[in-house]
C-alpha cells in the first residue's frame, strides 16, 4: 500500500507531527509504503531521508487567507493572497506529476488547513483524507479559503474521506452523520507494560506554544492570585516556544507587573519533556479551546498529575476517563478563581494523595492513546478506502 503523506510544517515540537510520527512508524510496520511532502528542507526532512523514506519538499501554505494582526497585515493582504494561491497551484502541479510517478494508492493530509493534496487527488482521482486536528477557526483564528463551507463541500465530495482526532472536531465540521469520516484519537506512544517511576521535584509545568489559545495567561492570571492571596503556590516552569512577539511581550509585562520573576521560569522549546513531566508535581494545561491536547496524555504516559480546562478536546480525554474508569482522571478547572484554587491545594498536598489519579490516568491513556491502537483503526480504515474506491 502506497501512501502519500502530506505535512503542513517540518518542526518536531508540534503536535500534528509529533503524532504524525508515531503514525508513521507504526504504519511501515503494517506495510505501508510511505512518500512524505513537506513544505520545506528544516526539521524533521533530513531525519526522514537518512531513514531511507521518500520525502519530497516543494513550498505550499495554508488553503487559508492570510493573518490579519497588524495594519502591515491589512496593506499587504491582497498581495499575500495571491502569492499563496500562486505557490499553491505551483506545488498542486508538481506534486500531481510526482504522486502519478510513483503510483499512489491514496493521499492523507495530516492537517485540514492544507488543500494541495485534496486538489491533486481531483486531478489524479484518488482517495483523499484530510486528517483534522483543530478547529482552526477557534483555535487559531484561521479562516478557510474561500469559506468554512467550501472546506466542508470537499470533505463530502466523492474520493474524499475525513479521520478526525476527537467527536468534538468531527461535530464542529459537520462530519458525525458521514459514513467516510472516523473518529480516531491520537497515538501518543506504545503501550507501555508498568506504570513508570516518577520523583516530584516540587513546581508545576506548562508545556506547549506561548499563544493566545493556549491560555497561558489565564494560568498567570490563577497563579498571581494565590501569590496576591499570600496562599503556597510551586514555582511555574513554562516549556513551549513563542509564535507572537506582542502576546510574548504581554506575558512578560504581566509577570513583572505582579512581582512573580522569581517564581516563573521560561525554558524554551525542549527535547526532555518527558523528564519535565516526570519530575513535575502537576501539569496544567489551560487551553482555550484545544483540538485534541498531546500534552496531556503525554504527562498521563509519564505518571504526572494534570490539572486542565474543562473544555473542547481535554474535556473529552477527562469525559473518556470518567467513562472508562468510573472516576476522574485528572483536576479539571472552569475558571481562573477555580485553578487557583486547585494550584494551592496541589501546591500543598500530600505527595501520595493523588496516587489513585495517577494511576487511573495512566491505564486509560495506556487503553485508549497507544500508537497501537491509533495505527491499527488508521490502516484498517486506509483498507476500507481502497476497497470502497475499487467497487
Amino acid at each position: 500500500m502506497k501512501i502519500c503523506y502530506i505535512l503542513n510544517a517540518t518542526t518536531p515540537y508540534g503536535g500534528s507531527t509529533k503524532a504524525f510520527l508515531s503514525l508513521l512508524n507504526e504504519e511501515i510496520r503494517r506495510g505501508v509504503t510511505p512518500f512524505i511532502v513537506l513544505p520545506d528542507k528544516q526539521g524533521i526532512y533530513n531525519e526522514l531521508r537518512e531513514a531511507g523514506i521518500d520525502v519530497f519538499s516543494t513550498i505550499y501554505r495554508p488553503g487559508a487567507y492570510p493573518n490579519l494582526g497588524s495594519l502591515k497585515d491589512y496593506f499587504l493582504f491582497l498581495p499575500r493572497l495571491l502569492a499563496r494561491l500562486s505557490v499553491n497551484a505551483k506545488a498542486t502541479y508538481l506534486l500531481t506529476k510526482e504522486i502519478k510517478k510513483r503510483h499512489i494508492d491514496l493521499i492523507h493530509t495530516n492537517v485540514s488547513v492544507i488543500d494541495i493534496g485534496y486538489r491533486c487527488s481531483r486531478i489524479l482521482k484518488l482517495p483523499h483524507i484530510y486528517h483534522i486536528r483543530e478547529y482552526a477557526d477557534l483555535d487559531f483564528k484561521i479562516h478557510y479559503f474561500p469559506c468554512k463551507k467550501t472546506f466542508h463541500r470537499h470533505l463530502d465530495q466523492e474520493h474524499s474521506y475525513s479521520i478526525c482526532i476527537t467527536k468534538g472536531i468531527q461535530r464542529h465540521h459537520e462530519q458525525h452523520k458521514s459514513s467516510r469520516s472516523k473518529v480516531i484519537y491520537d497515538g501518543i506512544r506504545p503501550m507501555v507494560s508498568s506504570f513508570p517511576c516518577t520523583f516530584d521535584d516540587g513546581y508545576l509545568l506548562y508545556a506547549g506554544r506561548i499563544q493566545y489559545t493556549k491560555g497561558l495567561d489565564m494560568l498567570l492570571e490563577a497563579y498571581a492570585l494565590c501569590v496576591k492571596r499570600h496562599e503556597t503556590v510551586l514555582p511555574l516552569k513554562i516549556a513551549g516556544g513563542q509564535t507572537s512577539a506582542n502576546y510574548f511581550r504581554s506575558i512578560k509585562e504581566f509577570i513583572e507587573k505582579n512581582k512573580l520573576s522569581e517564581r516563573i521560569s521560561f525554558l524554551g522549546e525542549r527535547k526532555d519533556l518527558d523528564e519535565l513531566m516526570s519530575k513535575a508535581t502537576a501539569l496544567i494545561v489551560p487551553s482555550r479551546h484545544e483540538g485534541f491536547g498531546l500534552c496531556m496524555p503525554e504527562a498521563m504516559f509519564k505518571g504526572c498529575l494534570v490539572v486542565a480546562h474543562n473544555t473542547a478536546g481535554t474535556k473529552e480525554q477527562l469525559d473518556n476517563g470518567v467513562q472508562e474508569t468510573g472516576q476522574e482522571i485528572a483536576l479539571r478547572f472552569e475558571s481562573i478563581e477555580q485553578l487557583a484554587s486547585i494550584l494551592h491545594t496541589v501546591s500543598i498536598a500530600d505527595a501520595n494523595v493523588y496516587n489513585d489519579m495517577k494511576l487511573r490516568a495512566f491505564n486509560v491513556v495506556n487503553q485508549l492513546y497507544t500508537s497501537e491502537r491509533s495505527a491499527e483503526q488508521v490502516y484498517d480504515f486506509y483498507n476500507e478506502i481502497i476497497k470502497h474506491e475499487h467497487h
